[in-house]
């Protein structure tokens, strides 16, 4: 977990992309320790849902700000679709609006954030070191077999003149290869869109069904829109594997029972 750190507040525990950090981005992927929802107990949940009481999800995101000192700041999120929608967020008032669909925000605001919720989907957050632009990004195997992270790489080059070779990309906690099964056809449409996508696969079955690796396929991806090896940095932490740490909506069975959310967010000070 190279260029990863935790760090406690409290009975919160933060991941932090340390490069993400030195370059002046407030960054924080959260776990699912010292919240008040009962998600069994005591959970940082920190996404609106009905089986939750909404003045939990309040205080959880209250303590999640205090713990990397972004107390004040508006927080944006998006109404996720599992898409490839990209929303560029133009000022703070934003925070204050209805979260719109979409599934990757992109900013170049002082003191606001971007958070992007997830229980196994990949959470990647992206910093731009010259022009100070900055993007959360949610990709589950939808949203990576339609390539939402290179869209937001589009989005912010049109946007605010970015340059893939100044962009810094981190890759929060997700579900692994090791525990992710998908269909057949979720195989086949990862096949007809990438001529790499063997490369993506393992423990494939006579049924059809394997294994995909979304980190791999987002960090070709990101290398594929221009972004240098040395400047994405994956945490290699599985959701499924450490839920000690994070929900897991495909262990947990969150078609059948509440699964808290975790969150990815990135912001910069003036």
């Amino acid at each position: 977990m190279t260029n990863f750190s935790f760090r406690p507040h409290g009975e919160i525990q933060l991941l932090v992309c340390e490069p993400l950090e030195r370059l002046g981005f407030k960054n924080a992927f959260s776990t699912r320790l010292g919240g008040v929802s009962p998600l069994p107990e005591n959970s940082l949940s920190l996404g609106n849902f009905s089986h939750d009481e909404r003045a939990n999800v309040i205080e959880n995101r209250r303590r999640f700000q205090a713990a990397f000192g972004a107390d004040n700041w508006p927080m944006v999120t998006a109404k996720q679709i599992h898409s490839a929608d990209v929303r560029s967020v133009k000022d703070a008032a934003a925070a204050l609006t209805e979260a719109q669909p979409g599934d990757a925000l992109t900013a170049n605001t002082e003191q606001i954030l971007l958070a992007i919720q997830t229980a196994d989907c990949m959470p990647i957050l992206i910093a731009d070191e010259r022009t100070r632009a900055f993007a959360a990004v949610h990709a589950g195997w939808r949203g990576t077999l339609a390539g939402i992270v290179a869209r937001t790489i589009e989005r912010m080059q049109h946007e605010y003149g970015s340059h893939p070779e100044d962009l810094h990309a981190a890759l929060g906690p997700a579900i692994c290869a090791e525990v992710f099964e998908v269909g057949a056809e979720v195989l086949e449409a990862f096949r007809r869109e990438y001529g790499y996508a063997e490369d993506l696969f393992s423990n494939l079955q006579p049924n059809g069904k394997g294994h995909i690796n979304l980190n791999l396929a987002n960090i070709r991806q990101l290398s594929d829109a221009g972004l240098s090896a040395d400047r994405i940095y994956d945490s290699g932490l599985c959701t499924w594997l450490r839920n000690d740490l994070f929900f897991s909506y495909r262990l947990e069975r969150g078609a059948e029972k509440p699964v808290g959310r975790l969150m990815g967010v990135i912001g910069r000070a003036e």
